[in-house]
């Protein structure tokens, strides 16, 4: 039977993590892609020290396995390499700790986001690559030495001088490239459906044919081992769950499922979803969430 996992990230926020597991067990999950996004930032102090980041995450490790929950993923650092040197500073040294804190947890890989065309403005593709060859190169050791791989994620589009722009990765072929010429065993590939979707349909606004996401999982192979399932209408970044777009606008979803199929996917079927708007309900909202998605696995079963 496929496993079903989902982002602890708006439960964490809510509730904290061990609570998150917690609802997330209740609710029918598998697995959770825990979140790591807002360690190391202003308040927090648990990534200043490898004592407290062993005790911490040993502490989450264990309530995960109690609770029979697998730790299928992390998502890490959002920033990546900019023009400013302290920035780039700070993303190598918050990217080897979450990559620290994933292997503590368990997980077997951390999505970090590639540098993004939002931060670097239009650039030419060379340098594009060579600008995150150079970001992924300094955080590779950190991620071999603890037996952790660096999770490639499909991008979007991006906004600039009130422009709509393709962001460089979420060029399908540009992300495969940039995958195959990274000199490190300790890399996948991570699909985020809904990204894809949008780099396509702003591709299809500026002339460029985009491989859709069915077409970007065949292209991935063998590599591709994380998924960021959600769905949009192709203009927003909306992450909700299959078909709450619309049947007129939603993904085709027995084509993805086919291609994962095709390609011999055999991970946790992983949904990163925006559940802002359900917060009031939150906990009575999670049940029917984990039976819905249950069920919408279960028809490709």
């Amino acid at each position: 039977m496929k496993k079903i996992g989902i982002s602890s990230y708006y439960l964490q926020n809510l509730f904290g993590p061990t609570r998150a597991l917690e609802i997330l067990a209740a609710s029918g999950f598998d697995s959770v892609d825990f979140d790591l996004g807002e360690y190391g930032v202003g308040k927090d102090e648990i990534y200043k020290s490898d004592e407290a980041m062993l005790e911490h995450f040993t502490r989450i490790k264990e309530r995960a396995d109690e609770l029979g929950l697998i730790i299928s993923q992390t998502h890490g650092r959002c920033c990546t390499y900019t023009p400013e040197k302290k920035q780039c500073d700070f993303a190598k040294w918050v990217s080897e700790r979450d990559l620290f804190a994933t292997s503590i947890l368990g997980a077997p890989a951390c999505v970090i986001h590639n540098i993004s065309t939002g931060k670097w403005g239009v650039r030419d593709p060379e340098f594009m690559h060579e600008k995150n060859a150079e970001f992924i190169s300094d955080i590779s050791p950190f991620a071999e030495k603890h037996g952790v791989c660096i999770g490639f994620e499909t991008f979007g589009d991006v906004w600039l001088d009130g422009k709509r722009h393709l962001d460089f990765f979420g060029d399908s072929y540009e992300l495969k490239k940039q995958f195959d010429m990274t000199k490190t065993k300790n890399k996948v590939l991570c699909m985020d459906t809904g990204h894809t979707n949008k780099a396509c349909s702003v591709g299809k606004e500026k002339g460029l044919d985009l491989p859709h996401v069915e077409e970007s999982i065949k292209l991935f192979g063998k590599d591709l081992k994380l998924l960021h399932l959600n769905d949009n209408n192709g203009y927003t970044d909306q992450h909700l769950p299959p078909y709450f777009s619309g049947y007129q606008f939603s993904l085709n979803w027995d084509s993805i499922m086919e291609a994962l199929e095709g390609v011999g996917y055999d991970g946790v079927y992983n949904f990163e979803l925006n559940l802002d708007f359900l917060k009031p309900v939150i906990l009575d909202i999670f049940p029917v969430l984990g039976k819905y998605l249950r069920e919408f696995i279960n028809k490709y079963e």
